[in-house]
């Protein structure tokens, strides 16, 4: 049984369709792998006819799944603004961890849109950064002082 403790109204996982998955995978799975992630291979689906990876973090049971887009309909962009996703922001421990994921999205290829700094959004800090993924996806990594004291 995994050492993590299930939340009732926690997120069970987040599924992203992307154009290219084994060229998404090429960021992702480095930036999954730094947050403790255990990155799947890429799968295929039956039911569906998509390929996938399944990705979990066993340390909170949440997973983060990647998608490969139908041909029809991989030409259309993202768009923050548009109804649908905005944007998934992932949770670290620590501040300096904000910073060495920042350094490595740079180094992924990732367009960083802000920070990292200080942003008004959590009662005792919210230090992060956001920026761009594969496909113009947006993403968040954020340390919250004040989730290090939650029972």
């Amino acid at each position: 049984m995994p050492a993590y403790r299930m939340l009732h109204g926690s997120l069970n996982h987040v599924s992203l369709t992307v154009r290219d998955l084994p060229k998404a995978m090429e960021f992702f799975g480095p930036f999954l792998r730094f947050l403790g992630y255990t990155v799947g291979s890429i799968g295929h689906d039956d039911r569906s006819g998509h390929d996938l990876t399944v990705n979990i973090n066993m340390s909170n049971g949440i997973a983060f799944n990647v998608w490969q887009a139908e041909p029809g309909l991989a030409d259309h962009p993202f768009e923050v603004y548009e109804p649908g996703l905005h944007h998934v922001a992932f949770n670290v421990g620590r501040h300096e961890q904000v910073d060495e994921l920042h350094r490595l999205v740079q180094e992924l290829g990732g367009e960083i849109l802000d920070g990292p700094g200080e942003f008004p959004f959590g009662p005792g800090g919210y230090y992060a950064f956001y920026f761009r993924g594969p496909d113009r996806l947006k993403f968040e990594v954020v340390h919250m002082p004040v989730l290090e004291q939650a029972p």
